[in-house]
């Protein structure tokens, strides 16, 4: 049996053929308006703080350092 060429790999990239353009001002304007949800942020950061205690390959001590710098951002939104 001959192989044929292998098929394309899909890239993550842009596309060559499409304009890009640097959109992170844009994003910051908009975040801007629309504000801040301190509820949110918080279940956002505690629900990583679940996911960091029950990770399965983890140290238990890189468990509490991952743990610790999380509380202490949660800290700093208070």
């Amino acid at each position: 049996m001959v192989a044929g060429p292998e098929p394309p790999v899909p890239s993550n990239g842009p596309s060559p053929d499409s304009p890009t353009r640097d959109m992170r001002e844009e994003f910051a304007r908009i975040s801007a308006r629309s504000g801040r949800d301190p509820e949110a942020e918080r279940a956002f950061v505690e629900n990583k703080i679940e996911m960091i205690r029950t990770h399965p390959t983890l140290s238990e001590a890189e468990k509490t350092a991952a743990i610790a710098e999380l509380e202490e951002k949660l800290k700093g939104n208070s």
